[in-house]
């Protein structure tokens, strides 16, 4: 079909483009276009087109919205999943594949959650090798105090959980992320022996952690350009925004050994706002383990963008290692809305000493 070529451009387009309506329009149709055959919906769900979609449904653009809703009715089945609780077994790798463990969480939807919505292929990368290295010894997740950023579904940290962390403390940055958060933390209390609500809440805390805040002159750059929710199109508002921030910020002058994250660098101004928090929230001698697709950015290149990220976190003062991570196997990015990137994935480890600020 002539228009496959151009369907990653158009779903780039949803996100790049989305404050220029004709620019919109013209991607929506050229998507309507391509759902029309099987390939066309494929190539769609390949670039990550029904993440887009969705959240084009919150748009103030009547014809916008009718077109994305079209495009969605056609790429409809297992990636057109709403919200709901679901059940993610996770298996180590290598010599620790027997060890597994089940996590139990709600997934929310793009209104409510933004990009933050669903588990994706980094969480499940992430949750592996947390049981890899916990049973290999190089990552002691035991008795920690965890701080997961752009927690989402809060995969990962519920994980670290299971695997002995003493506390796990959520964070992101949405009002309807945070209510997802709640949902989940209730059922971990249901998962245990006599519905231990009590012992859930002393394990688990959900906070707002909006991470420009960390660099104030950078907070001032952004707060015009870069709209609530980061593309704009979820369901938060001004006045939840607000309520959110004054009852449910993470105290200021908190620090943890441990901070986990995935897939958290996918826009700008991301890198330097990363670096500026987890330079303000590590504790001296801590770790924090990202674990992140090697995306393409517009004109810039994935690695291009993790060696930006790199030096943002060197400018701060801190040393960081890279290591590749294993990807998905093939078969995981078929039929759903994974999205395989040319330079897979990569673990990224900072560190800070005693004497580092």
């Amino acid at each position: 079909m002539e228009l496959l070529p151009e369907v990653e451009s158009a779903v780039d387009a949803l996100f790049w483009d989305r404050a220029d309506r004709p620019k919109r329009l013209a991607a929506l149709q050229t998507l309507l276009a391509a759902a029309a055959c099987e390939p066309g919906v494929e190539a769609i769900r390949a670039h990550g087109g029904v993440d887009r979609l969705r959240k084009a449904l919150a748009w103030d653009d009547e014809d916008s919205v009718d077109a994305a809703a079209k495009v969605l009715a056609a790429c409809s089945g297992s990636t057109a999943r709403g919200p709901g609780v679901r059940t993610f077994v996770f298996r180590g790798t290598g010599a620790h594949a027997h060890v597994t463990h089940a996590v139990r969480l709600r997934e929310t939807d793009y209104v409510e959650g933004g990009l933050g919505w669903r588990v994706w292929a980094s969480g499940v990368v992430m949750c592996r090798e947390l049981i890899r290295r916990t049973n290999e010894g190089s990552l002691d997740v035991r008795g920690a105090d965890v701080l997961e950023l752009g927690a989402g579904c809060g995969v990962a940290g519920f994980l670290c959980a299971k695997l002995g962390a003493k506390r796990v403390t959520f964070t992101d940055y949405l009002p309807g992320l945070l209510a997802n958060l709640d949902a989940s933390v209730a059922l971990q209390a249901e998962d245990t022996e006599g519905g231990d609500a009590e012992g859930a809440e002393e394990t688990f805390r959900v906070h707002h952690l909006e991470w420009l805040a960390s660099d104030p002159a950078l907070f001032a750059e952004w707060a015009e350009r870069r709209p609530m929710g980061g593309d704009g199109s979820c369901a938060a508002n001004a006045s939840a925004n607000d309520e959110m921030v004054r009852t449910r910020a993470l105290p200021s002058d908190e620090t943890f050994g441990l901070i986990v994250g995935s897939d958290v660098c996918y826009e700008d101004p991301l890198p330097r706002a990363l670096a500026a928090t987890v330079a303000r929230r590590l504790k001296p001698n801590g770790v924090c383990w990202l674990v992140l697709p090697v995306r393409a950015w517009p004109n810039e290149t994935g690695a291009a963008v993790i060696a930006r990220l790199v030096n943002e976190f060197e400018r701060a003062g801190m040393r960081v290692a890279l290591e590749k991570a294993p990807d998905l196997a093939d078969e995981e990015y078929e039929g759903g809305t994974f999205v395989r990137h040319d330079g897979g994935m990569v673990s990224v480890f900072v560190t800070k000493r005693a004497n580092e600020r």
